[in-house]
């Protein structure tokens, strides 16, 4: 009956987090969701805390990813299964530090959950997406610290009030002694949060950015299923030339972005194609920047071209950060057997941070493709590189109508704001838009009933340009090193009791 109680506790945990991603995005939620996961860790040893800590990561991962069944069902599972891991190692660390002193103790836990998802982000090419800071993407106020603190900076905050609730009502119910630590660590946290407060209030008021361009985007809505398919080309090359053409009358843009891979085939296999948009561009005397497969000799690169007003081509970008799986198999020799059963063929990594130009004053900007935007290595490099705003092209048609364009969105936000970069999106299908330096949405494509995902649409906007450098652009997730450091110290100030592992296994 106990593991029973314990198990519901972790479900009910993992859904309130859930609840605080879109679709939902009932951000506040975040500040307390893990409170019943707490509740469970308390009276464990660590084979039983682990134990748990998965089984919650389970559930959230798989309730906040598993839009991935769409491309794989199995995979999705197995991803799930991995990311739960990071949880079953708080879980161990809750066990591990739980004689610290109480405001050492939460520290050095919320350190401990801040640094495993850096860990998380950056091991076996990394997945960062639903961090704890991330649900707080519409928080906006808040969220301009993180131009210091990184996103996990934002997710140290997040779990530090957790921490902090849960300690509080513990103290209440439990442990009326510790009512005068507890009301130490209340003020520690409120100064905190204070703050953070504070900082994006003064960020915001003196954010004043001299200069903007404007852009548009086009969003076809081509299905996954016909994209590739050569009896459908034709239509597509129309339909995405009939919307470049509604934008430009509609909008007098000084650059218009086509999604990822928008280019039926590949570029040099399909001279026809190219013509009609140099000419295109020509007519229009507008750039164009389209995705495409660009082949040169035996490699093949998902890429962005820009195609100038005078319908000449510009230059490329070949995208860096690759997806296993998706654009390469890993470790082939060992897997190649796989590809019996996906027919995968891989791409080749570009290596170069190409910056194109925008505009009369030909502002730099630099080109991410899909999941790119998550990444904060490839957006730091781009803008130490010297871009002043970026754009992501990308094809959200993979995961069918389902809440990933949304969590995609966050990343981006919080992109935005830890460079102080705009962003535009152009995606196959939802959501496209844009995104001020400050992470504000300045508008997104959507149809007439205001659906955005898996519809026709385009949209323009003037975004602002910015070439200040954050902390955050210069010295990365120096904070989050920092709690690998608070971590470090927790170990050294822990002091091994006795019974420990007798503890251990009478919890487990």
């Amino acid at each position: 009956m106990k593991f029973l109680q314990n198990s519901f506790l972790c479900v009910v945990a993992a859904w309130l987090l859930t609840a605080a991603y879109p679709t939902l995005a009932w951000w506040p939620l975040a500040w307390v969701a893990l409170i019943p996961f707490f509740m469970v860790l308390d009276t464990k040893g660590w084979r039983a805390a682990m134990g748990f800590g998965w089984l919650f990561g389970f559930c959230f991962f798989f309730s906040t990813t598993g839009w991935l069944m769409h491309i794989t069902l199995p995979g999705a599972l197995l991803m799930a299964v991995y990311l739960a891991v990071y949880p079953a190692l708080f879980g161990l660390s809750w066990v591990y530090f739980k004689k610290l002193p109480l405001i050492a103790r939460v520290i050095v836990l919320a350190s401990c959950w801040s640094f495993l998802e850096l860990l998380r982000s950056t091991l076996f090419t990394g997945f960062g997406w639903v961090t704890l800071g991330h649900s707080q993407y519409q928080n906006i106020q808040l969220i301009q610290i993180a131009d210091i603190i990184g996103v996990y900076g934002i997710s140290f905050a997040v779990i530090l009030v957790n921490l902090t609730v849960y300690e509080t009502f513990n103290a209440l119910i439990r442990q009326k002694d510790a009512l005068g630590q507890v009301r130490q660590l209340q003020l520690i946290v409120i100064g905190l949060l204070l703050t953070a407060l504070g900082y994006g209030g003064w960020i915001m008021s003196k954010a004043k950015f001299a200069d903007s361009v404007k852009i548009a985007v086009v969003q076809p809505n081509i299905e996954q299923s016909i994209k590739w398919d050569p009896v459908y080309m034709p239509s597509i090359m129309t339909k995405t030339l009939d919307l470049t053409s509604q934008v430009a009358a509609t909008g007098d843009p000084e650059l218009i972005v086509w999604p990822e891979t928008s280019l039926p085939g590949i570029l040099s296999e399909q001279p026809a194609y190219q013509e009609q948009l140099q000419l295109k561009a020509l007519d229009l005397s507008i750039p164009i920047l389209i995705g495409t497969i660009r082949q040169n000799k035996q490699d093949y690169y998902n890429a962005a071209v820009l195609i100038g007003e005078d319908g000449e081509i510009k230059g490329h970008y070949d995208k860096i950060h690759l997806v296993p799986f998706g654009e390469f198999l890993p470790l082939r020799p060992i897997l190649g057997w796989i590809n019996e059963y996906i027919g995968l063929e891989d791409f080749t990594s570009g290596h170069e941070y190409t910056l194109f130009s925008a505009g009369k004053a030909k502002h730099p900007f630099g080109v991410v493709i899909c999941f790119e935007d998550a990444l904060n290595d490839i957006w730091r490099n781009f803008t130490l590189a010297g871009a002043s705003f970026l754009v992501n092209i990308t094809n959200d048609a993979w995961f069918m109508d389902t809440k990933e364009p949304y969590l995609h969105l966050q990343c981006a936000v919080f992109e935005c704001v830890m460079n102080k970069r705009s962003l535009v999106r152009s995606a196959n299908t939802g959501v496209s838009g844009f995104i001020d330096p400050l992470g504000r949405i300045i508008d997104l494509a959507h149809d007439k009933a205001g659906k955005r995902t898996f519809v026709s649409a385009h949209a323009t906007a003037a975004i602002p340009v910015n070439t200040q450098l954050t902390f955050y652009t210069k010295y990365a997730d120096v904070f989050t090193y920092l709690c690998l450091l608070c971590i470090l110290a927790g170990v050294f100030m822990r002091k091994p009791t006795g019974n420990t592992r007798q503890e251990g296994r009478k919890y487990a």
